[in-house]
């Protein structure tokens, strides 16, 4: 059985809280709640008074689930839009009731009874000389700085909302204290060595490398408690891991002590790259800072407000609870379609009776995935939208899974032992894909013949030999009816005289051959009569019609009938000094030049080809139609998706190839339109023209409008770059560029260093 080493991880589930504006009731809900679940302080809250605002929180935090914390129409009908964030499927009230006939109420997700738990196992339970390890603060409520200490110091939710009076349960094993804080006295420094209600959430919590916040600088927020945004905003630049404390600079006195305390603390933390110096004063851009000389010298002011939010300036990092490397057993469910097995064997969670309900998400990052398999992928770019078509196809409960950068999240319960998830089918996938963006893509008919020309060949990297000037003259001068003898199959291939001959290809691998052995035209012959490119067989002159036909060897026998005239006749008179015939075959025996796959998949394979593409896809030629996009019906030879470097865009690659026939302003309008379809902010896209012959001075000033301003999309590639197994190193010797390309950003840059601006080299002619 096949295996696989799969990396897990398991988080928190990212609740995003909808709240109306000015609903202070709504928020002191959601954060009491947030820090009964484990993790649950990295839950932002949405304002859904301002659009723009909540779709950047949702997209910027990658919320995994919506959840009403106001209440309301207007709530009701905001969460229903996002249809991509569905609650998992279960019965009664999908975070606090058990469900059916059962009045008791339990939280959903994990809670902070695990690391409760964890921290007495480790700390407590053999150590009858423990110290306290909990500060329960209380104060007031009439207190006006009530809603900045809930931050700050925590509180819980009541014991009957949601089925565990976790204050007691805290102090009962980490040996709790509860201590006041006076309405008309500083606000005390918390202890280093002890938890509070708002720390216990985060214990044994880490952030993953995948996703880090690089504008975290420490700090102070510096606003009103009681100003509704200022609060939302405070919370949730801290949802974001920015360590802040809130500062309203109309009661200094009582923020005295632990502005004095974390100012100090904060600059004695070692320098970082990309931090600024000191102390960070972090503020709404629309509340001017009146006077922070109160903070010391060597500020960074941080002005927040929408744009902050936009996934360039702050980001929220993935936090998880712990990971794990497994093996999954790999195998087949119907046509031939993988799927992977797995048990989590280093769960970080301790047994409950609750298990069953309580719900995280698992990460699951297949690694190298299904290597060599061109069919089917386990990598599901990060692509929200599509989590629904996620939830069906690799999982079995269609509400369960979320896009994620780099994995696929699943949502499922503590007491989870195993998994299986599916892999995906390419063409599908990437279908799903343009109709995300609302264009319908469907495989067409040229685009099915150079999947099966592909496949019969053995996979992309298997039909190198096209590379080969001779091979594609071979194939391009002979009719699919017309014969030819080995002697001339191996002059075409050999190439001699030609501007490309056999010899010029040396460095071609298509099959195992000694140290220093060449590849000899024979050897190609062959590997493409194994592959069926071409049969073998003979020709034969009819007695009766005296007019020669061709049969294939499996065919051929002592007693043949004529094909033409049908006369019966002995064919061993024949056979003496008898060559061999050879024809086309399969694909290749039809007179429609393949529908252009050749082209294709030399493009591809250069496109494949770069920074490993261990992750990436492709499909050879859909059909594009609009459903809300602004483009006309076309044709793209093929669609290339692969995810990006830290930003997690999707880079998409759409394009045409051509053997002769000239680019069109047809063409380029029609690519340009669905390349223009894709959001920027999500997606990098490109454009290649691709063409066995040079273009055209005016072809090149037809293609310059795919690059719009310094966004360089377009990608042209003939004969020189099409051939070499690195893309440009014919090209480097006329032009001033790098010999290798290793990104398609790389590509559209050589592109323009040498079509549309050319750069010879010195002693070249432009």
């Amino acid at each position: 059985m096949n295996t696989l080493s799969v990396r897990l991880l398991y988080r928190p589930l990212r609740i995003g809280w909808c709240v109306l504006p000015n609903d202070f009731d709504a928020i002191r809900s959601a954060i009491r709640l947030s820090f009964a679940m484990w993790g649950g302080s990295f839950n932002p809250i949405i304002p859904i008074g301002d659009a723009e605002l909540a779709d950047s929180l949702i997209n910027v935090f990658r919320v995994d689930v919506l959840m009403p914390a106001s209440k309301g129409e207007a709530v009701e009908k905001f969460i229903a839009q996002r249809t991509n964030l569905p609650w998992p499927i279960f019965h009664g009230d999908p975070l606090l009731a058990r469900g059916g006939p059962s009045p008791r109420k339990d939280l959903g997700v994990v809670d902070i009874e695990h690391p409760i738990r964890r921290i007495y196992e480790e700390f407590f339970k053999s150590n009858l000389a423990a110290a306290p390890g909990l500060d329960i603060w209380e104060w007031p409520v009439e207190d006006p700085l009530n809603n900045v200490l809930l931050c700050q110091y925590g509180g819980m939710p009541a014991a009957e909302e949601v089925g565990k009076d976790y204050p007691g349960i805290a102090a009962m094993a980490l040996i709790g204290q509860r201590k006041s804080i006076p309405t008309d006295g500083p606000l005390p420094v918390p202890a280093l060595d002890r938890e509070t209600l708002a720390s216990l959430n985060r214990a044994y919590t880490q952030q993953h490398y995948v996703v880090r916040n690089f504008w975290d600088f420490p700090g102070f927020f510096v606003g009103h408690a009681d100003d509704f945004d200022d609060l939302l905003t405070y919370w949730n630049l801290r949802a974001a891991d920015i360590q802040l404390h809130f500062y309203d600079p109309r009661f200094p006195d009582r923020f005295l002590l632990l502005k004095d305390f974390w100012s100090a603390t904060v600059r004695r933390e070692p320098p970082r790259p990309g931090r600024g110096p000191g102390v960070a004063v972090w503020h709404q851009r629309d509340y001017p800072l009146a006077n922070i000389d109160a903070f010391g010298q060597g500020l960074t002011v941080c002005a927040v407000d929408t744009p902050s939010w936009n996934g360039m300036n702050i980001m929220a990092p993935i936090v998880h609870f712990g990971s794990e490397s497994v093996l999954a057993s790999v195998g087949e469910v119907g046509s031939g379609r993988p799927e992977i097995s797995f048990a989590m064997t280093a769960k970080p969670f301790v047994e409950s009776r609750e298990a069953h309900i309580q719900r995280y998400v698992l990460s699951v990052d297949p690694g190298t995935g299904l290597f060599g398999n061109e069919r089917f992928t386990l990598h599901t770019p990060f692509i929200p939208e599509l989590n629904e078509y996620y939830g069906r196809n690799c999982h079995f409960i269609y509400s369960d899974a979320r896009a994620e950068p780099e994995s696929l999240g699943i949502i499922t319960t503590a007491d989870t032992q195993h998994m299986s998830l599916r892999a995906l089918d390419v063409t599908r996938l990437i279908s799903k894909v343009f109709e995300s963006v609302g264009i319908k893509a469907e495989p067409s008919g040229p685009g099915r013949i150079c999947s099966t020309l592909i496949r019969r060949m053995g996979g992309l990297d298997d039909c190198r030999p096209f590379k080969i000037e001779g091979v594609r003259k071979l194939i391009e001068d002979h009719r699919p009816d017309q014969s030819f003898s080995r002697s001339d199959a191996m002059q075409a291939i050999r190439g001699q005289g030609e501007t490309r001959p056999l010899s010029s290809y040396q460095w071609l691998y298509i099959e195992p051959r000694g140290i220093g052995t060449p590849l000899t035209n024979d050897a190609v012959l062959g590997y493409l009569l194994d592959r069926g490119v071409f049969r073998v067989g003979l020709e034969f002159k009819c007695p009766g019609c005296e007019l020669w036909f061709w049969r294939p060897l499996d065919d051929a026998k002592a007693m043949l009938e004529c094909d033409l005239c049908g006369h019966a006749f002995n064919t061993s008179r024949q056979l003496r000094d008898r060559d061999w015939a050879f024809r086309r075959s399969g694909l290749f025996g039809k007179d429609d030049h393949q529908e252009g796959a050749i082209p294709v998949t030399l493009a591809l394979q250069q496109l494949v080809r770069l920074g490993g593409f261990s992750e990436g896809m492709y499909t050879p030629c859909l059909s594009l139609s609009p459903l809300t996009a602004a483009i006309s019906p076309c044709e793209t030879d093929f669609a290339v998706l692969k995810p990006s470097g830290p930003d997690h865009k999707i880079e998409i690659v759409i394009g045409e190839c051509k053997t002769r026939k000239p680019i069109t302003a047809d063409d380029v309008t029609k690519l340009k339109a669905v390349a223009d379809a894709f959001p920027v902010d999500r997606y990098d896209t490109y454009v290649v023209f691709a063409r066995l012959k040079p273009f055209t001075s005016e072809e090149i000033d037809l293609m310059r409008v795919l690059n719009v301003g310094s966004r360089l999309r377009a990608i042209l590639l003939t004969e020189r770059e099409l051939e070499p197994y690195f893309v440009y190193e014919r090209t480097q010797k006329e032009f001033d560029i790098p010999g290798t390309a290793v990104s398609f950003e790389d590509m559209a840059a050589v592109t323009q260093a040498v079509f549309f601006h050319p750069k010879p080299r010195q002693g070249q002619l432009a």
